[in-house]
């Protein structure tokens, strides 16, 4: 057995993840319904101790989420909550049941574990009638070997940063869009128009939820940003990706970035996670790349698995 050998192709196929997340009530509000999490998905590790913050992609991958709760009272800080508690367990569980993991089988379990949060949301929305009618959004990134898939339900968003440029890798579910998909004429400025946010689904809102999974491949020295509403509705994109090129450590960018939010007002609860991918698991920086993403579609992988 060639450990020295073993131990050097895991070093040339290694996938460095550098991560930190912060949330901030903002100004206005007076509780936080904002929630996010990471969670190491080889070896169940979930928070921002230094062994997450700086870590090799293990096996089974890497999970990033954001989540914005919405209710009366503190009902959208409870929905939250669960979906942040519940999507990295169960897919976790899940993962680690299966052994072998392929992209297809990844993606289904990912989807299925923003479901069964749902489920636990809904139930407890209809048992009580304090949570009645609360639910979150929920904006789920994972890393699994060198693609990037995203499962969203609601308007917490994702980005792709590379050579300069923000790539949004979500669509917002909202009324608006909802609007333009069937040929209605929206406003030209959408920012003004109250009906921006209202979603067109939520995690636990309704019986069962369609999480819309798109998925890119990474380069060494991409990031990623994931937000609230909280972040983009305050800072103009301009000025998310100036934050984000700032140099200095990611605790300093998410820090920049909640403080444009409250500078800007901080009319709503805050959230940021960042995320660095580096090492030569990934292919090399291109500063011609362009980021190409696209739905997830099972027979993409089936082909060549």
């Amino acid at each position: 057995m060639n450990v020295v050998g073993e131990a050097t192709r895991a070093e040339l196929n290694a996938i460095n993840v550098t991560v930190f997340g912060m949330s901030d009530v903002g100004h206005v509000r007076k509780n936080n319904e904002d929630n996010y999490v990471v969670c190491n998905l080889t070896t169940g590790e979930v928070g921002l101790t230094p062994t997450i913050r700086n870590h090799t992609l293990g096996n089974r991958g890497s999970l990033f989420m954001v989540a914005d709760g919405m209710g009366g009272e503190a009902s959208g800080e409870v929905a939250s909550q669960i979906c942040a508690a519940t999507v990295p367990k169960r897919l976790y569980e899940n993962l680690k049941s299966l052994g072998e993991v392929s992209e297809t089988n990844f993606v289904l379990l990912l989807r299925e574990a923003v479901e069964y949060a749902n489920q636990i949301i809904h139930q407890k929305s209809e048992s009580d009638p304090i949570y009645r009618g609360m639910g979150t959004t929920a904006t789920a990134a994972a890393l699994f070997g060198p693609y990037l898939f995203v499962a969203q339900v609601g308007d917490s968003r994702a980005y792709l940063i590379r050579n300069n440029k923000l790539t949004q890798l979500t669509r917002d579910q909202t009324f608006l869009n909802y609007l333009k998909d069937i040929g209605v004429e929206v406003p030209v400025d959408p920012e003004k128009d109250s009906r921006r946010s209202i979603l067109t689904q939520a995690v636990g809102s309704s019986e069962t939820v369609d999480a819309k999974v798109t998925y890119t491949k990474v380069r060494q020295g991409d990031g990623l940003l994931l937000c609230s509403d909280g972040l983009y509705s305050m800072v103009p994109s301009r000025e998310i990706l100036s934050s984000v090129q700032e140099p200095g450590s990611l605790t300093d960018k998410c820090k920049s970035l909640i403080q444009k939010a409250n500078a800007n007002g901080g009319t709503d609860n805050i959230t940021v996670v960042m995320t660095e991918f580096s090492g030569p698991g990934l292919p090399p920086t291109d500063p011609t790349a362009l980021v190409e993403f696209k739905e997830f579609n099972e027979d993409d992988f089936n082909a060549h698995s």
